[in-house]
């Protein structure tokens, strides 16, 4: 069989690449762009001398390409310390692994018996007869299922980590929202320093008069002082006002009231005890697009 090193180095170039692009995507890595092709072109081209040179014949090339692609890693990555080397090189063999088994699969189901007479007859006619059509084709289709898988797990570790339920009861009505836990919010109620959580207005909105609905919805929460004025409504008498400091916004108001009580229970977390201490700020805005929480709890709340 002939070798052509410039097309072997240029192909294994570029599926290491994509691979080790993959695997600083998942990781997270903030490595420049050059360290990622600098290792995928240092395995490519220990890969393309592997099976060139006959002296080389000889050695496994299972521990080869394991030896290889951990070169790669340290040149794209440069991990410091081995346990974190050990996690970048996991991540990796699996992505490798899923992109192979994933080209390997549209080879058989593009035409099986062929396929199988093919690779029966030759046990290395896999590597010579995968096209670049049916190569990219793998590739799109790995990146597609391991940024997919990567959202259900993130998705999943955010719910199961994160989020906690809110439920809060006035009078006799109650509402219930998922609340993002955030170790940054820190609200309080200037006066009696009650714990403020955040909640969207249409989280909360059944609870309001009519006339601060109104307020909300036609962004003129600043007039709230001329509408007291004239408002007789019990539920008037539970608002209160907290300040707060944002990016953007340097001496921010917002519009809070206190219910009878609050209760804030994590996920996987049995009955937790109802709160009277809690003030409900208002955000007449969304907190997120895809409507996952509805809402922000200080971590003190659920510690």
């Amino acid at each position: 069989m002939t070798l052509y090193a410039d097309i072997l180095f240029l192909v294994n170039f570029v599926m290491n690449a994509f691979v080790l692009f993959l695997a600083a995507r998942v990781l997270r890595v903030g490595r420049k762009w050059w360290f990622v092709l600098a290792g995928a072109g240092l395995m490519a081209g220990l890969y393309t001398i592997l099976l060139a040179l006959p002296v080389l014949r000889g050695v496994n090339v299972f521990v080869a390409q394991v030896v290889i692609l951990m070169a790669g890693i340290g040149v794209a990555f440069w991990p410091r310390g081995w346990r974190l080397f050990l996690r970048y090189a996991l991540v990796t063999y699996v992505i490798s692994f899923t992109v192979g088994g994933l080209g390997m699969a549209l080879f058989f189901l593009t035409d099986l018996p062929y396929a199988v007479r093919y690779i029966a007859a030759d046990l290395g006619a896999f590597s010579r007869a995968v096209s670049w059509q049916l190569a990219v084709t793998g590739m799109v289709l790995s990146y597609g299922l391991i940024k997919l898988g990567q959202f259900f797990i993130e998705r999943r570790t955010l719910k199961r980590q994160m989020l906690c339920n809110v439920q809060i009861a006035l009078d006799d009505g109650c509402v219930a929202f998922d609340a993002l836990v955030d170790t940054g919010h820190s609200l309080r109620e200037p006066i009696t320093q009650s714990p403020v959580i955040v909640a969207e207005l249409d989280a909360v909105a059944a609870f309001l008069p009519e006339g601060l609905r109104t307020l909300f919805s036609d962004k003129r929460e600043a007039q709230l002082g001329d509408l007291l004025a004239g408002e007789g409504d019990a539920f008037y008498a539970r608002l209160r006002m907290v300040p707060f400091t944002s990016i953007g916004k340097a001496n921010g108001m917002l519009v809070g009231f206190r219910p009878d009580s609050v209760t804030v229970r994590p996920e996987d977390v049995g009955a937790s005890s109802p709160r009277k201490d809690i003030i409900i700020g208002i955000y007449n805005n969304k907190l997120t697009r895809d409507g996952r929480y509805h809402g922000l709890v200080g971590a003190e709340l659920v510690a």
